[in-house]
């Protein structure tokens, strides 16, 4: 199954994955933990397999509307 682009930039925001370490530039494919905040925030939290540098990213999600 392809996902449209709509859909694909959809995942890319709400995931934010892949991405980089911002201390050494290598490519980190998996999260070591991932929250929910209340809010509508998503937190990443990530550890470099090169570096051993930790870092964090945010990623806002939009709540569903309710029909």
């Amino acid at each position: 199954m392809q996902l449209d682009r709509q859909a694909e930039s959809a995942l890319s925001r709400c995931f934010a994955l892949p991405t980089r370490c911002p201390h050494c530039g290598d490519w980190l494919v998996a999260p070591v933990a991932s929250e929910f905040v209340e809010g509508g925030e998503i937190r990443h939290h990530w550890a470099c397999e090169t570096c051993s540098g930790q870092s964090l990213t945010s990623v806002s999600v939009e709540a569903a509307s309710k029909h």
